[in-house]
C-alpha cells in the first residue's frame, strides 16, 4: 500500500484560480505554498482546509517549501502532486493518480487549453509534440512523484523560472517520466492576450537560451518584458 498523496500548489495573487481548483480537491491533503499574496489567496486556502506554507516568492522556492512541509508531517512512502493553481483536474483523476502510484514511477498529465477553436487545438498538439520529442512536460501539466524519488534527485531548485525543466532533466537521468491518460485543463488567457505565436516563440527562445547557459536573472528580464 502506497503512502498518502499530498497536492502542493504554489500561489501568488491566485484567489480566483484557487476558488476553481480547490473544490476539486475536497478531502485531499493540500498544501498551498504562497509567495506573498495580498489578495484573498490565503483566506481562500484556509477556508478550503488547505495547509499554508508562506515564504519568498519564486515558484521553485515555493514548491520546495511545500514539499518540505509535506515531509515534516508525512511518511517516507508518501507521494506528491505538484499542481499550478490555474489548472483544472479532469473527472476520474483520483483513480488514475492512485493507479499510477502503484506503478512507482513519476507521471505528468497531458495538456488541454481551456478554450475552444483551432488555436487551442494547435496548442494542445504542440505541447504533445514537445513532450514526445523532447521528453519535456512543463509545470502546468502537473508532476506526480514519490517523496523518495523527489528527495533522491534533490527536489526543486530555488529558481524563479524553468524550475520545472531543471527538475525534469534531473529526473530523466534516473527514471522514465510518462504521461497519464488524462489531461489537465490549463488557463491560456495570457497566450491569447500576448498572441499565441508571439508568446510561443518567445518561450521557445527562452528555453533555448536556458539550455545554452543563460542565467535565470537574464531570462527573467526577457520573460517580463
Amino acid at each position: 500500500m502506497r503512502g498518502v498523496l499530498t497536492v502542493i500548489i504554489p500561489t501568488f495573487q491566485a484567489e480566483q484560480a484557487l476558488m476553481r481548483v480547490l473544490p476539486q480537491l475536497l478531502g485531499q491533503r493540500v498544501i498551498v505554498s504562497d509567495g506573498g499574496s495580498t489578495d484573498d489567496t490565503l483566506t481562500c486556502a484556509v477556508r478550503a482546509g488547505a495547509v499554508l506554507a508562506v515564504g519568498v516568492r519564486g515558484r521553485g522556492a515555493q514548491l520546495k517549501l511545500g514539499a518540505k512541509l509535506a515531509a515534516l508531517s508525512g511518511g517516507t512512502g508518501d507521494w506528491y502532486l505538484f499542481l499550478h493553481a490555474d489548472s483544472q483536474l479532469p473527472d476520474g483523476w483520483r483513480d488514475v493518480v492512485h493507479d499510477a502510484m502503484q506503478q512507482d514511477a513519476p507521471r505528468y498529465f497531458r495538456f488541454k487549453a481551456d478554450a475552444s477553436g483551432l488555436k487551442s487545438l494547435f496548442m494542445n498538439r504542440m505541447v504533445a509534440l514537445r513532450c514526445w520529442a523532447l521528453g519535456l512536460p512543463y509545470g502546468d501539466q502537473g508532476l506526480l512523484i514519490s517523496r523518495a524519488l523527489y528527495e533522491r534527485v534533490g527536489g526543486h531548485a530555488k529558481m524563479a523560472l524553468f524550475e520545472d525543466v531543471e527538475l525534469i532533466e534531473r529526473l530523466k537521468k534516473v527514471a522514465t517520466v510518462r504521461p497519464l491518460p488524462l489531461a489537465l485543463t490549463t488557463d491560456v488567457s495570457k497566450h491569447w492576450q500576448d498572441g499565441l505565436w508571439r508568446r510561443g516563440l518567445r518561450n521557445l527562445g527562452l528555453l533555448w537560451r536556458y539550455k545554452h547557459g543563460a542565467t535565470v536573472s537574464e531570462l527573467l528580464k526577457a520573460y517580463t518584458k
